[in-house]
C-alpha cells in the first residue's frame, strides 16, 4: 500500500496525483475529510504544493472513488450498521472492539474496517476515515458537519460513555439495595425463616399454589382489610409480608409502614403519616396478652381503621387471641376478612414441604425418611401449638437416622429438650451454642460480629460456658449457620427459627429470672404472673413462657 501511495506522489497523472492530495490533506486533519466543512486555507497551500491545477469542485467525487478503489470493496459486508448493535458486530469483526468502524460504498451497502479507537455515533455514522498507518483512505459522506477530528475528539466518546455506565451502574445497585430495604425494613418484627424465602426471591412460586395467599389478596383488594390468623411458627408474618410485596409489584411507589407496639399505633391514631398506602399491625396482640389489656389494644386499632377507611391494613393476631376473643372480634367485623393459617389444605401443605426441603437441600435419604411420616405431617391436625412451617424447618436439619416420629409426638417438647441438652453439655462447642442463642436472644434477635455487646456476652459466658472464649465467636457462629442461624449480612446473623428465642428466653430465666427479664425489652412476652395466667395457657402454649408470684401486675409490651 504504501508503494501505491508513493506511485500517486510521483505520477504525472492529474487524478492520481490528486488523490495523493486528498490523502496529505486527511493525514494533516486526524484522519477525517468531511468535504462541507473543509479547512480551505490547508488544502490551498498543499494544492500549491503537490497539484496546483486541482478542480477543487471534483473532490467529494474524487473521494468517493478512492473510497471505492482502495478499501470498501475488499472487506464488504452484509449486515446492518454497528452503531446499531456496537459490541456484537464489533467483536466478531476486529480483535479490539475498540477499533472499529463502519463504511458505506457508492451502493448503500455496509463494510467494516479495523481502525483507531473512535466511537460512531448516530447521526455521524458510515463516514469515511484515514487509517495512517495502512494507508487506505476513507472519505467522509456525510451531510451532518463534524468538524475537524483531534485525538482529544477520538477520545471524547470514551470519557463521556464510561461514566454514564458507572452511573447506570451505580442507580441498578441502588434500585436493588432499595428494593431490598422494603422488604426487610421491618425485621424487628419479621420472623427470621421469612426473611429467608424472601431472601430466595421464591415470593412468586410460593404465592401461586398458596391458596391462603390468594385468598388474602382478595380481600386486600376487595375489602381493604385482611386479618391474619396462626399458632407461632405458621407464618402470620410471612403471608403479610409476601401480600406487601405483591402489592409493591403493582404499585412501584407504594408507601407502607409495620406497626408492632401500642404505643406507636397510638401515635399514629393522633398524628397520621402523610400518604401511606398500607399499614401492617404485626405482633399487637400475643399470646399472654391480658383480658385487662386486650380492649384497649382492640379498641386503638378499631378506631384507627374507622379513620382511615380508603387505606388497607393488614392485621396478625395469634390463634390463641383469636378464638379467646372471637365474639369481640366479630363485632368489627374482622371475622368477615380472616384467614387461618392453622386450616391450610394438603396441598399448601405438601408444596410448603417439598420447598423447605429443596431450600435445605438434604440428600435423597433424608427426603425419603421425611415421606415415610408425610401423613402424620400432612394430618389436618398434626400440631396445636407450632406452626407446620416451622416443623418442617426444623426437621430438615435434623440428621436422617434421627427417629422422626418420636420427634412428632410432640415437636415443641422435643424442641426445648433440645436447647436443654445444649445447656447442660459438658462439651464447649455444645455450650458455645448455648451461649450465642442466649445472646440473639436477649439482644434484639441480631448478632454483629464487628459490633458485639461484650458485657452481655461475657455474663452469660460466665453463666453458662466458662470454656468458651471470645475470640473464638466467629468460627462458632459459622457452625451454626444452617442449623440455628443464618446470615443476614457479612457478619451479621439472626436465628432461623423464631421460636428458638421463647424457649431459650424461657431457658435463660430459668437461671436467672431477673437477669433475663432486665435484658430483653419483651420481657413481658414470655412471663406471666400465676394469679393471671389462664387455665388452659400451658394447653395452648407450653414451654414458651414462665410463670412468676408476684404481687405487682407486669408492665404491658408496647
Amino acid at each position: 500500500m504504501s508503494r501505491e501511495v508513493k506511485a500517486m506522489k510521483d505520477s504525472r497523472d492529474k487524478q492520481e496525483r490528486g488523490m495523493y492530495l486528498i490523502l496529505a490533506y486527511m493525514a494533516l486533519q486526524g484522519r477525517v475529510l468531511d468535504v462541507n466543512d473543509v479547512d480551505e486555507n490547508l488544502f490551498d497551500e498543499l494544492r500549491r504544493k503537490i497539484e496546483p491545477d486541482y478542480d477543487t469542485t471534483n473532490l467529494e467525487k474524487d473521494a468517493e472513488m478512492m473510497a471505492i478503489n482502495h478499501f470498501l470493496l475488499q472487506n464488504r459486508i452484509g449486515e446492518s450498521c454497528p452503531y446499531e448493535n456496537w459490541t456484537s458486530v464489533s467483536r466478531d469483526s476486529c480483535g479490539n472492539p475498540d477499533h472499529f468502524h463502519c463504511l458505506k460504498d457508492e451502493y448503500g451497502r455496509i463494510g467494516w474496517v479495523c481502525a483507531e479507537p473512535i466511537w460512531i455515533e448516530k447521526e455521524y455514522s458510515c463516514r469515511y476515515t484515514l487509517d495512517i498507518g495502512s494507508s487506505t483512505t476513507v472519505v467522509t459522506n456525510s451531510t451532518n458537519t463534524a468538524g475537524n477530528q483531534s485525538p482529544y475528539n477520538s477520545l471524547l466518546p470514551i470519557f463521556i460513555t464510561i461514566p454514564l455506565i458507572i452511573i447506570v451502574l451505580i442507580l441498578v445497585a441502588a434500585m436493588f439495595y432499595i428494593s431490598r430495604r422494603k422488604l426487610s425494613q421491618h425485621s424487628d418484627a419479621l420472623p427470621p425463616e421469612a426473611i429467608k424465602f424472601m431472601n430466595d426471591d421464591s415470593e412468586t412460586s410460593v404465592n401461586e399454589a398458596n391458596y391462603s395467599f390468594e385468598k388474602a389478596k382478595n380481600y386486600l383488594e376487595e375489602k381493604k382489610r385482611v386479618v391474619i390468623t396462626g399458632v407461632q411458627g405458621t407464618g402470620k408474618t410471612y403471608l403479610a409480608e409476601s401480600l406487601v410485596s405483591n402489592m409493591e409489584e403493582k404499585r412501584r411507589k407504594l408507601k407502607k409502614m409495620w406497626i408492632s407496639s401500642l404505643s406507636k399505633l397510638l401515635k399514629e391514631k393522633s398524628k397520621p403519616t402523610r400518604n401511606v398506602d398500607l399499614y401492617i399491625l404485626d405482633d399487637l396482640f400475643y399470646e399472654l396478652q391480658l383480658d385487662s389489656e386486650f380492649p384497649e389494644t382492640l379498641t386503638t386499632v378499631n378506631d384507627f381503621m374507622t379513620n382511615i377507611t380508603e387505606n388497607c391494613i393488614i392485621i396478625t393476631v395469634p390463634s390463641y387471641i383469636w378464638r379467646k376473643h372471637i365474639a369481640i372480634f366479630s363485632k368489627t367485623k374482622l371475622d368477615e376478612v380472616h384467614i387461618d393459617l392453622n386450616e391450610r389444605d394438603h396441598r399448601e401443605k405438601r408444596f410448603i414441604m417439598t420447598f423447605l426441603m429443596s431450600q435445605h437441600c438434604i440428600n435423597r435419604e433424608h427426603a425419603s425418611r421425611l415421606n415415610t411420616v408425610e401423613n402424620l405431617l400432612l394430618g389436618k391436625s398434626s400440631f396445636k401449638t407450632i406452626g407446620f412451617p416451622a416443623v418442617i424447618s426444623w426437621m430438615c436439619k435434623k440428621p436422617h437416622e434421627v427417629a422422626f416420629e418420636r420427634m412428632l409426638v410432640n415437636p415443641l417438647q422435643k424442641m426445648t429438650e433440645e436447647i436443654e441438652e445444649l445447656k447442660q453439655s459438658h462439651r464447649i462447642e455444645e455450650c458455645a451454642k448455648y451461649v450465642i442463642l442466649s445472646y440473639l436472644t436477649l439482644n434484639d434477635g441480631i448478632l454483629d460480629i464487628t459490633n458485639v455487646n461484650t458485657p452481655l456476652i461475657h455474663t452469660l459466658k460466665e453463666m453458662f460456658a466458662r470454656g468458651f472464649q471470645e475470640k473464638d465467636l466467629n468460627r462458632y457462629v459459622e457452625s451454626m449457620v444452617g442449623e440455628y442461624l443464618f446470615k443476614i449480612k457479612e457478619s451479621v446473623y439472626k436465628m432461623d427459627l423464631n421460636i428458638w428465642s421463647k424457649l431459650v428466653f424461657v431457658s435463660v430465666a430459668k437461671e436467672n429470672l431477673g437477669f433475663a427479664e432486665k435484658n430483653n425489652k419483651n420481657s413481658p412476652r414470655h412471663i406471666i404472673n400465676i394469679k393471671d395466667c389462664p387455665n388452659d395457657m400451658d394447653e395452648a402454649y407450653p414451654d414458651c413462657f414462665i410463670k412468676v408470684n408476684r404481687v405487682e401486675n407486669l408492665s404491658p409490651t408496647g
